[in-house]
């Protein structure tokens, strides 16, 4: 554990190296604490019948839940799906820069010609899943690790792992409450702790609830 900062910049200056990283430092979505403007267009990427599919609709199917409890008339975009490839390589690189939260180069072109606002990709790669954001084109980048790797393959953690990268990419951050659906570091919350035999999502805080209807009020988009 102790040499993660290590390799975590070795593959800065290679990725930076063959040109994989270039253009203006992004930070970590729950960083910067910013709303979506407007309704996101969605995509996801992914192999055609992908087992998480199913908790990824469930999971924005929660969020519209959340968000019209709410009275909010923010929303995620319609999803589009698309089997094209993100290198597992980047996602595993972009992956320990928003884990160390160093900052990272903007997205390359390949993603950013991608048409979706919020671009969620189901990988097989094993990574700790994230959230990222780039402010020059405002795309969001969701990347979630495979579901033949632990804790994914728990039941009812993959929809909560889901929701929660979501909860980031429309702007919330960690707490540290492992009944909530947001816990996570610098507080010992893993997504194991959503395991369970039961399907359901973990809630949200009263503060995350107050948070969201801060940054997406009643008049949004016009307030």
């Amino acid at each position: 554990m102790y040499c993660r900062p290590v390799r975590v910049t070795l593959l800065l200056l290679l990725a930076s190296a063959c040109g994989v990283l270039t253009g203006p430092p992004v930070m970590p979505v729950w960083a910067q604490g910013r709303a979506w403007t407007n309704v996101p267009t969605s995509v996801v990427i992914t192999p055609e019948h992908d087992p998480r599919l199913p908790a990824l609709h469930e999971a924005i199917d929660f969020w519209h839940r959340t968000l019209a409890e709410l009275g909010t008339p923010f929303r995620l975009g319609p999803v589009t799906q698309i089997t094209d490839t993100i290198p597992i390589d980047y996602l595993t690189t972009l992956s320990a820069q928003v884990l160390n939260r160093t900052g990272y180069a903007d997205f390359p072109d390949s993603i950013q010609k991608l048409p979706g606002d919020l671009i969620v990709v189901l990988s097989e790669g094993d990574f700790i899943s994230f959230a990222a954001r780039s402010p020059a084109g405002g795309k969001v980048l969701v990347g979630i690790k495979s579901s033949r790797r632990y804790p994914l393959t728990l039941p009812n953690v993959t929809r909560n792992l889901i929701a929660h990268e979501l909860g980031h990419a429309i702007g919330l951050s960690h707490n540290a409450d492992p009944t909530m659906l947001m816990c996570g570091r610098p507080a010992p919350c893993r997504p194991d702790a959503f395991q369970s035999d039961t399907e359901r999502f973990f809630p949200l805080t009263d503060q995350e609830k107050t948070r969201l209807m801060s940054i997406y009020p009643t008049n949004w988009p016009n307030r």
